[in-house]
């Protein structure tokens, strides 16, 4: 039951600008769960083997600020319900986190 938060750069879906977004992926049980970060950047000032953004990439602080702060959200998140040993699944941190109630079709 290890749960893990990772981002990554979506190159799979390319934006009409060539830009592609970052998205935060999470897993567990062998399920994942993709939320994007509301943030697109071109390829080039993406390093990939790192998985961060690259030295020249224009807004670099900023970039990797919110990046760290979305993956503490959700970091935390993960350790509280532990910590109360509360079962939860993917969609139970997805609605803590971004507070969204899904619509079940009736």
């Amino acid at each position: 039951m290890i749960t893990t938060v990772n981002i990554l750069f979506y190159r799979s879906k390319t934006l009409s600008n060539g830009e592609s977004p970052l998205m935060i992926r999470i897993c567990k049980d062998g399920k994942k769960k993709y939320k994007s970060l509301g943030l697109s950047l071109n390829p080039i000032y993406w390093d990939f083997k790192k998985g961060k953004p690259k030295v020249r990439c224009p807004n670099k602080t900023a970039i990797e600020k919110l990046i760290s702060e979305k993956k503490r959200e959700f970091t935390d998140e993960i350790v509280k319900l532990k910590s109360e040993n509360k079962v939860y699944f993917l969609i139970t941190i997805h609605q803590e986190i971004f507070n969204q109630v899904e619509m079940i079709a009736v």
